[in-house]
Formats: structure tokens, sequence, C-alpha cells
């Protein structure tokens, strides 16, 4: 409530607020009135009740006023004379009670909530680290160890409770012992991990592979394995293809393995020089097609590795992705070059983490088959993507 007085002096003024509004009320303004039409009428005050304020005291109760205005401090607040004020209203706004078994008791209560929250927190972040949801009370002790380990190759709760859901199925409850709960939950794996089918060279043209993914995925070391188990195992019509020109690390790297190996390799600077270069690559069984790691999210490196796509127009497009990555850039990652027409995806460094579950949820989640997984920096640490050999990794 804000309201102005207006009198002869600031005195009668005064007088009059106090009379009206008490000994609470807050001075917001206060003014000489230079052209007053009423000579009884020269200052004028406004004035608020302060926000802790009572109603003014009741009829004969003022004879313990001092008669003294209110004094206030430099921001215009009154003083909070805690001792004429309530236990209750105290402790609301954060005074001390006259009543300190009162206080005591409060706070009492306020350190007994912080330990209820803090124990809730450490809960919530138990069972997120344990397995994210995962209702327990539903899930037979038996299967207690099997949901551990899922949990722990990073499986969503989601997915574990639905691996769970059909395991119990076919597991009778009369025969649920750990062996045979493992073999079962590996089955069902095996049924949902999505494998591309073995690539087939074929007459009269070469087969075409292309390679993209971030920088520092592996591209490169997965193209050399490849050509090197491809020369092995007796197929010499091997090529490999660059469009990573400029930086001059992967360029000399990529062009001393093919020395080494007695491969060729062909350079393409622009898209406009494919179809010459392709030309010259008809009688080859196997073209590799490297690309440079790109920045997510950079609109013109994916319109450059677009126009090498509609140029080359491979057959496989793979993208190469760490096992070892954080789940959410891997989610960002495959969002951003599943738009750019890859249809398979290889993970590298699988030796290099203790979670598998990427293997499992990331080609459910995009549609997109495994085709080979890096295990390792030797050249030969590279094997073609197996149900059974994936399910048991992450059964370990």
């Amino acid at each position: 409530m804000i309201k102005k007085y207006r009198a002869g002096t600031f005195t009668e003024a005064f007088q009059r607020i106090k009379e009206e509004l008490g000994p609470d009320a807050v001075i917001l303004q206060q003014q000489e009135l230079k052209h007053s039409k009423n000579p009884n009428e020269k200052v004028e005050v406004t004035v608020t009740l302060d926000d802790i304020a009572e109603m003014p005291p009741p009829p004969g109760s003022r004879d313990t006023d001092t008669g003294k205005l209110a004094t206030y401090n430099s921001r215009g607040l009154k003083p909070i004379e805690w001792r004429n004020m309530d236990d209750e209203r105290a402790i609301k706004l954060g005074g001390r009670p006259k009543n300190n078994d009162k206080l005591i008791t409060c706070m009492e209560d306020i350190l007994v909530e912080m330990k209820r929250l803090k124990e809730d927190f450490a809960a919530t972040r138990n069972d997120f680290l344990e397995g994210i949801r995962v209702v327990r009370d539903r899930i037979p002790k038996e299967f207690n160890s099997i949901t551990a380990k899922l949990s722990k190759n990073g499986l969503p709760a989601q997915t574990v409770q639905d691996l769970l859901a059909e395991v119990m199925l076919f597991c009778p409850a009369n025969s649920r012992d750990e062996l045979s709960i493992k073999e079962q939950m590996k089955k069902v794996l095996t049924n949902r991990i999505s494998i591309a089918p073995r690539p087939r060279l074929r007459k009269g043209r070469p087969l075409v592979q292309m390679f993209i993914g971030p920088a520092g995925s592996g591209k490169s070391g997965i193209i050399s394995k490849l050509a090197g188990r491809a020369t092995v195992t007796g197929n010499p019509n091997v090529a490999i293809v660059t469009t990573d020109c400029y930086r001059m690390g992967a360029l000399e790297q990529m062009e001393a393995f093919a020395a080494a190996a007695d491969i060729g390799l062909e350079r393409i600077y622009s898209p406009e020089e494919v179809p010459e270069v392709f030309e010259g690559l008809r009688d080859k069984s196997l073209v590799l097609v490297d690309t440079a790691g790109r920045s997510l999210g950079n609109k013109e490196h994916e319109e450059e590795l677009n126009a090498f796509h509609n140029a080359i127009r491979p057959d496989e497009v793979h993208l190469v992705l760490p096992l070892n990555m954080r789940d959410t850039d891997m989610e960002k990652s495959a969002k951003v070059y599943t738009a750019l027409k890859a249809n398979r995806i290889i993970f590298t460094r699988q030796d290099e983490t203790s979670e598998q579950g990427a293997l499992l949820w990331l080609p459910l989640k995009f549609g997109i088959p495994l085709s080979y997984i890096g295990n390792g920096q030797g050249p030969d640490n590279i094997v073609s993507a197996e149900k059974e050999i994936i399910a048991e990794w992450m059964l370990r």
C-alpha cells in the first residue's frame, strides 16, 4: 500500500502518518509543494507499509509508543525488531526467535530434511550407475548377475529390461541357473545384433567401398587393414583412392603403406577428377576410398563429402566410429553421417574400452548394420562382425 500525505509542514505530515499507519510506515519520498493552491498544503510525503509490517496497533496499545519516528538504514529499510515478533514469523524471515528451543527444533528439522535429500540423491545416482531405473523388485535374483553385466557394458536401461523380459520367457523357473541364463541371453543378443552381408566381388567392375567418419576415428587404419587382408587372401587387384589430400600427415601415411604393400594409390582433389581416375581402375576388383575427417555440423564439409559421394557412387559407405567414444558424441556423429548416405558401421578401438553396448544399440537405433570391428593396432587386428563374438563380448 502506497499513500501520500500533504500538510503545512513535514512535522505535521509525519504526525498524521504515525497516527494512521503506525511506526512501521516507510517514507518513500518527501518534497515541498511550490505551486500549491491550498495554503495548508506546502509539503507532500509518500509512504508505504514495510513488507513485514503488521496492521496498525489497535487502540490502547500506543502507551508503549516512544513518540519518536522510525529510523531507516541507507537502503530505506527499517531494522526488524525480532524481539517483538512471534517465533514462527521470525524463523520464516530468517531471524532468531525468542524461544531457543523452537530454533533448535527448526534447525534439526532442516538437517533431517537435508540428510534425506542427500540420501535420495545418492540412491538415485547408484541406480543410474548400476542400471538406470531397472526395476529390481520385478527381476528375480537369479538375473542380477546378467543384469549387472549388461548395464556395465553401457546398454540403455530400457534395452536391458527388454532383453531380460525375453530371456525370462524362455527360462523356466525350475532351470534358472547362471549358465542357462547366460546361454539364453547370448541367443537373444545374437538375434538382435545387426550384421551387414559379406561383400561380394564381381566381374566387370570393382566393388567400391567408401569410408567416412569424424577425424581420428581410424578410417585410414581400417583401409590399410582391409587392403592388407585382401592381398594376403589372394586378391592382388586392390586399389586405394584418397580424397584426403590436404592433410600432409594422412597422405604421407597412406603413401607409405601403399608403397610397402605394393598397392596402387590414387589421389583425387575434387569431384570433377573422379570419372577419369575411376576409368583407370576398371580392371580392379576392390577399390577402397578414404575421405577426410570433417567437423560435425560444418555445412561446407558436408556438401563436399556429398559431392564426392555422388561422383564416386560407391557400393558401400562405411561409417567409422571409435567404440571408446562417448555415447552422446557417438550418437551425434551417427546422426550426421547417416544423413550422408552411410549404410554400414565399423567400430574401431574395441580393445580399448570395457563398454561394448554400442555394438548393439547404435545399429538398432539408426537401422545400419555392422560390417567390421577393429580390435588392435596390428595390421591383422580387424574382424568381420560376427553375432556370436559380439554377444560374448557383452556378457564378459
